[in-house]
């Protein structure tokens, strides 16, 4: 029961915080959905990093969640060999591999796509680039993430990156869409300089909706 009030709760400031995100503006369908997973967003990812904490202790436990923690080497080949093979290169034979602190702050290549920062993915990320780069097989890949993201318990972040990045209601890209065509679409919606091609993984603190978190 007590379990049952405390969601009751929070779904109600949730509700509060989209009327009062669509209040001055022209709030349609879309935009309600929008925010509330915006609004939910931050409450969850508040509540499971803890920003009381400083924002060093937060980046790291983002590392620790998202990227490979310990060097390439035969073992991890040997589960998965395509990711040491090109167009990935994970034991870094030819010394193209970027530092997970390089890609931090720059995470394209100048060409372009940078498929080696793969190579500092999770695990759980292994199989999904085989099905996405090697056998470009997206519709496999899509259905790897949505199991990836049930699993882990994020689907809501993903829904509200969906609606918020416009994704949700974006025809151009298909189940045929190849890496250079997904570049070009990038390039004209986030063009240089300081486009796509100039961002890093460095992930910044969620903001605290309308000034503070809730107590």
């Amino acid at each position: 029961v007590a379990s049952s009030k405390l969601f009751v709760r929070m779904l109600a400031l949730e509700l509060l915080a989209v009327l009062q995100l669509c209040r001055s503006n022209d709030c349609d369908g879309n935009c309600a959905g929008t925010a509330f997973l915006q609004q939910h967003h931050q409450l969850m990812l508040q509540r499971s990093l803890n920003v009381s904490q400083n924002v060093s202790q937060a980046s790291g436990l983002l590392d620790r969640i998202l990227f490979l923690t310990e060097p390439w080497d035969e073992a991890q080949c040997a589960r998965a060999p395509w990711m040491c093979a090109a167009p990935f290169d994970c034991l870094n034979t030819t010394g193209q591999v970027e530092t997970l602190q390089e890609l931090k702050q720059h995470l394209a290549k100048p060409s372009g796509v940078n498929l080696q920062s793969w190579c500092h993915a999770n695990p759980t990320q292994w199989q999904p680039g085989f099905e996405c780069i090697i056998k470009q097989d997206l519709q496999g890949y899509a259905a790897l993430m949505r199991q990836s993201s049930i699993e882990y318990h994020y689907e809501i972040y993903d829904a509200s990156y969906c609606f918020m990045s416009g994704h949700c209601e974006n025809d151009q890209v298909t189940l045929n869409t190849t890496v250079q065509e997904a570049e070009q679409l990038c390039d004209e919606r986030f063009p240089e300089p300081q486009g796509w091609r100039s961002v890093g993984l460095q992930f910044p603190m969620p903001s605290p909706p309308f000034g503070q978190w809730p107590t």
